[in-house]
C-alpha cells in the first residue's frame, strides 16, 4: 500500500505519544527522542497544509518536548538546551536543500518532457509545412504548364501552317530538282561534245552566276527585266534574243553580260542556256530546301523549348533574348499577318533563372500585345542592362488598358476575354514567376499603347 501523507501524521503522533510517556519514566530514550524532534521539525516544513498555525504547533510541540526532557533530566545548561534544536535545524536545512533540489530535478525533468513534446510537435508542423510547400510548388508548376498548353492550343493552327509551308516548299523544290536533273543528264553529254574548252569554262561560270542569284523577282520585275535584256541582246545581234532573255531573267542575270557573250553568240545558244538554267535550278532548289528545313527545324526547336518543363527545378544561367525569340517564332504566323515587330536587343548579362518559366512570361505578354492591337499594329521589344539589372520592355500600339481595370489586371481569375478564351490566370502567373526570380513587373498605359516593363537582378 502506498504511504500517504495522512499516514505519516498518524505515525508521527504515535511516536510523539510513546516518547512523551517514556521520557518521564526513564532517561534513556534520547535517540528516539532526537528522531521524534527531527520528524516534528521536518513536519513543520513538510506538512501539506499551508496554515502557519499548524506549522507553529509542530515547532512548539517539538521544542516543548525537548525542554520538558531537559528539565526532567536536570540538563538545563545553555549549551545543552540549544544542542538538539541546533542539530535539528541543521538537519532541516539539509533536508530542505535536498527537497528543493529534488523538486528542481523533477521540474527540470517535467520541462524536458514538455520541451521534447514541443520539439516533436514543431517537427511535425515543419514536415506538414514542407509537404504543403511542395504541393504548392507542384500546383504552381502545373498551372504554368496548363497556361502554356492553353496558349499553345490557340496557336496550334498557325504553327501547323508554319510547319506545313516549308514542307510544301520542300516537296515542290524536290520535284523541280528531279525534273531539272533528268533534263540536264540528257543534254550535258551532247552539249559538251560541241563546246570548246574555253566555252565549257564559260558554261560553268554561267551556272555559278545563276547559283549566286537567290532572290525571287515579282512577275512585274521579271517582265521588265526580260524586255530590257531582249533589247540589249538584239542590239548585240544575238540569235533567239527573246528566248535568251527569258533564260537569263529566270537565272537572275541582269547585268555584266560580257563574260557570256561567247556563249550567247554560239549557234546552239538555246540548248546551252537551257541546260545551264536546269543546273542552276538544281542548285537554287537545294539552297531553298536548306532554308525550308532550317525554318521547320527552328519552329520544332521553339516548340520543344516552349513546352519543356524542368522537373528538377534547378536554376541555370540563360540569355533573356533567346527565350523571347523562341516565343516570337511560335507566334510568327500571327505576327506575319500585319504586325510590325521591332527588336532592340542590347548585349546583356545572363541571369540565373528557370528558362521554361520565363518562356511563359514572354508568351503571355506578347500574346496579350497581339490581342491588344487586334493583329494589326506595332510591337516593340527592347532588352537592355542597367546597373545590376536586366530590363525587358514589351510595347504595343493598342488602345491602352481602361483605367477602371488597371488595378485588377494581376488578380487571379480576372479577365476581359470572352468565356472560353482566357482563364484569368495569365498575368497573375506572370507576376508570380517574375517575383520568384527576384524581379518586378510594372506597366504604363495610355490611349495609344501599353508598355510592360520587367526587371530582373543579375546574380
Amino acid at each position: 500500500m502506498k504511504l500517504q501523507k495522512h499516514h505519516f501524521l498518524r505515525i508521527l503522533d504515535a511516536l510523539l505519544l510513546v516518547t512523551g510517556v517514556s521520557m518521564f519514566i526513564t532517561d534513556e530514550p534520547v535517540l528516539l527522542f532526537h528522531v521524534v524532534i527531527m520528524l516534528l521539525t521536518i513536519g513543520a516544513f513538510y506538512w501539506p497544509f499551508r496554515s502557519s498555525v499548524i506549522r507553529s504547533i509542530f515547532w512548539v510541540t517539538a521544542d516543548s518536548l525537548y525542554i520538558l526532557h531537559a528539565v526532567n533530566t536536570g540538563k538545563t545548561g545553555a549549551d545543552e538546551l540549544i544542542e538538539i534544536p541546533l542539530m535539528t535545524v541543521i538537519l532541516v536545512i539539509i533536508f530542505l536543500i535536498a527537497q528543493q533540489r529534488s523538486k528542481a530535478e523533477q521540474q527540470a525533468q517535467r520541462l524536458n518532457i514538455e520541451l521534447e513534446q514541443r520539439i516533436t510537435e514543431l517537427n511535425h508542423a515543419n514536415q506538414e509545412l514542407e509537404d504543403y510547400t511542395q504541393k504548392l510548388r507542384q500546383t504552381q508548376a502545373q498551372l504554368i504548364q496548363d497556361e502554356k498548353m492553353s496558349a499553345l492550343g490557340h496557336l496550334v493552327a498557325g504553327i501547323a501552317h508554319e510547319i506545313n509551308n516549308p514542307l510544301g516548299a520542300i516537296q515542290a523544290l524536290i520535284e523541280n530538282i528531279i525534273a531539272s536533273l533528268e533534263q540536264s543528264l540528257l543534254e550535258l553529254p551532247v552539249l559538251f561534245q560541241t563546246l570548246s574548252p574555253e566555252r565549257q569554262a564559260d558554261f560553268f561560270a554561267l551556272v555559278d552566276r545563276s547559283k549566286d542569284s537567290k532572290g525571287f523577282l515579282s512577275s512585274r520585275e521579271e517582265r521588265q527585266l526580260k524586255r530590257d535584256l531582249t533589247q540589249t541582246l538584239t542590239e548585240q545581234s544575238v540569235e533567239n534574243a527573246e528566248q535568251m532573255a527569258n533564260y537569263l531573267s529566270k537565272m537572275g542575270i541582269a547585268t555584266s553580260l560580257e563574260p557570256f557573250m561567247g556563249l550567247l553568240l554560239t549557234p546552239n545558244n538555246q540548248n546551252i542556256f537551257k541546260t545551264a538554267y536546269h543546273l542552276g535550278t538544281v542548285q537554287n532548289s537545294s539552297y531553298h530546301i536548306q532554308l525550308a528545313v532550317t525554318r521547320a527545324s527552328r519552329i520544332v526547336f521553339a516548340l520543344k523549348n516552349y513546352i519543356r518543363q524542368d522537373p528538377g527545378g534547378v536554376k541555370i544561367k540563360a540569355d533573356i533574348a533567346d527565350g523571347i525569340d523562341t516565343v516570337l517564332t511560335i507566334y510568327h504566323n500571327q505576327l506575319s499577318k500585319g504586325i510590325e515587330v521591332t527588336k532592340d536587343y542590347n548585349k546583356v548579362s545572363q541571369i540565373l533563372c528557370h528558362p521554361d518559366e520565363l518562356m511563359q512570361v514572354w508568351s503571355n505578354l506578347i500574346g496579350n500585345a497581339i490581342q491588344a492591337i487586334h493583329h494589326r499594329g506595332k510591337l516593340a521589344i527592347a532588352v537592355r542592362e542597367e546597373a545590376d539589372r536586366v530590363i525587358v520592355e514589351i510595347e504595343d500600339s493598342g488602345s491602352g488598358i481602361p483605367s477602371e481595370i488597371q488595378d485588377r489586371i494581376f488578380e487571379p481569375f480576372f479577365t476581359t476575354k470572352p468565356p472560353g478564351e482566357g482563364s484569368g490566370l495569365g498575368l497573375h502567373i506572370v507576376r508570380q514567376i517574375i517575383e520568384r526570380h527576384g524581379g518586378k513587373i510594372v506597366f504604363a498605359t495610355r490611349f495609344d499603347g501599353t508598355v510592360f516593363r520587367v526587371c530582373f537582378p543579375i546574380q
